[in-house]
């Protein structure tokens, strides 16, 4: 939680607008403040979790980065996947886990589950990290022994990691994933991520033009 930095406390603030209708103000900050929350959690986190190898490399670029200095030598992203066989991460919106994929360089694979949450249900606050792990148990199951890592945002601003191993194996279908037309959000992601590479191309093209 980083409640000290004003910035941070009131990126997610309630308050009321000039018609005295009271709701949520999120500030256009939110996604650096959320950077820098996640990366104080990984901190935290990370030797508790990871295997010896990714300590190392940690290590070893933290030491780089002392001696060389940190405008020279990029800071070293551990791969989080060698810890964990599943991540859960709060839907609070494309933008939120666009940022996430980016920060934790997460495959495409494991940032799914997350994506079709926001996709059928939306942001529901806290609850997002359970729908997920329900599309896990759903659509691919988990295993006995398998690691999982439910990550959430909050107001304040708050990161918060919740880690779980599996007891015995969960493939069951939950409920709120009954009926869910998995490959057609597939088709519809594709056809969006082919539409953005076509208007990105042709403002690149527009802009080569002008010059």
């Amino acid at each position: 939680m980083v409640a000290k930095d004003d910035e941070a406390f009131h990126c997610v603030y309630q308050m009321e607008d000039a018609s005295g209708i009271r709701g949520v103000r999120l500030a256009k900050e939110l996604m650096a403040v959320a950077g820098r929350t996640l990366k104080q959690n990984m901190t935290t986190l990370g030797p508790r979790v990871l295997p010896i190898s990714e300590k190392v490399l940690f290590a070893t670029n933290m030491l780089a980065r002392a001696l060389l200095g940190s405008k020279k030598v990029a800071p070293y992203v551990p791969d989080f996947t060698t810890a964990f066989e599943h991540i859960c991460i709060h839907t609070g919106g494309r933008a939120v886990l666009d940022t996430m994929e980016k920060a934790l360089r997460l495959p495409q694979e494991y940032m799914e589950p997350s994506r079709a949450g926001l996709y059928r249900f939306g942001n529901v606050s806290s609850t997002s990290i359970w729908y997920v792990l329900a599309f896990i148990e759903s659509y691919r199951g988990v295993r006995k022994g398998d690691k999982v890592w439910q990550l959430g945002f909050g107001s304040g601003f708050k990161c918060n990691s919740a880690v779980w191993v599996a007891r015995r194996r969960s493939a069951a279908m939950h409920p709120a994933w009954e009926n869910f037309d998995l490959q057609g959000m597939r088709d519809e992601f594709a056809a969006a991520e082919k539409e953005k590479a076509a208007y990105l191309a042709a403002k690149a093209a527009a802009a080569a033009k002008a010059q």
